[in-house]
């Protein structure tokens, strides 16, 4: 296996640095409803609480 280059490896942490200043800019409903899909196994509920959970926020949902 070869492996990346360093220019490969610089692009690929500007691509998830982009990623993650995308997210952190959404509320955390948002996150959830783009993170859904119908084979993800939760709730869109269930995610905007976990995402909630990761920010030190409230839980909306808590059951």
């Amino acid at each position: 296996m070869t492996r990346p280059s360093a220019a490969a490896v610089q692009k690929a942490g500007e691509i998830l640095a982009a990623g993650q200043r995308a997210a952190d800019q959404m509320t955390a409903r948002e996150l959830a409803e783009a993170a859904w899909t119908p084979t993800c196994g939760a709730t869109v509920d269930e995610l905007e609480d976990e995402i909630r959970q990761r920010r030190g926020l409230p839980l909306a949902h808590a059951s």
